[in-house]
C-alpha cells in the first residue's frame, strides 16, 4: 500500500462518518436548567484560620497563646491574671469587614492591654496606655489579632500580680 491508497482510505471514512448535505444535522439537546445558587456562607463560616505561628512569633517562649472561640457574631468575657512579665495572651480571627470590640476591665491601675494584627510586625492596632481600656477595630483584611494583657515595668519587675477580665465581641457590619 501507498501513500496515496491510505489517504483516500482515511478521507472515505471521514466522509462516511458526517452527515450527507442533504440531511439535516441533529438539533442541539436543550441544556440542563443551572442550579440554583446557593446564598451566600454567613460570616462565621467564612473566617480566617488561626495563624498561631505569626501569634507565637510576637510573644515569649513562655507566654501561652490561648485562641478564643466566638460563634460567628457573638461575645465573650476571658479572665487572668499578669505576675510580673508573665500573662497569657489571646487570639481570634476576624474576617475582613467585621468589627473587633474588645473592653479591658483592669484589678489595678497598672495593668494595660495591647491588641495586635499578629501579621503586621509594626504598631499596636490599640495601645491600651495610650488608647484607653476599649478597643474598636474595623478589619480591612481577613486576619488573626493578639490581645496581650500586662502591667507596667516598674511592678512588673517587682513581681506584683494583678487580675483582670476581657470583654471579646466580633460584629459585621
Amino acid at each position: 500500500m501507498n501513500y496515496v491508497t491510505i489517504l483516500a482510505v482515511a478521507t472515505l471514512g471521514l466522509a462516511a462518518c458526517s452527515p450527507s448535505p442533504s440531511e439535516p444535522a441533529a438539533p442541539a439537546a436543550e441544556a440542563p436548567a443551572a442550579a440554583p445558587v446557593a446564598p451566600a456562607p454567613s460570616q462565621a463560616a467564612v473566617l480566617p484560620a488561626v495563624d498561631m505561628t505569626a501569634a507565637k512569633a510576637r510573644v515569649t517562649p513562655e507566654t501561652t497563646v490561648e485562641a478564643v472561640t466566638l460563634s460567628g457574631d457573638g461575645e465573650t468575657t476571658v479572665t487572668g491574671e499578669v505576675r510580673g512579665y508573665e500573662a497569657p495572651a489571646y487570639v481570634i480571627p476576624v474576617a475582613a469587614g467585621q468589627t473587633l470590640k474588645v473592653t479591658f476591665k483592669p484589678g489595678n491601675t497598672n495593668l494595660y492591654m495591647n491588641v495586635f494584627d499578629v501579621a503586621d510586625q509594626g504598631v499596636a492596632a490599640h495601645r491600651g496606655d495610650v488608647d484607653g481600656e476599649d478597643a474598636v477595630i474595623q478589619v480591612q483584611a481577613d486576619g488573626t489579632y493578639m490581645i496581650q494583657p500586662y502591667q507596667v515595668r516598674a511592678t512588673a519587675r517587682r513581681g506584683e500580680a494583678g487580675s483582670y477580665s476581657i470583654v471579646i465581641s466580633r460584629t459585621s457590619r
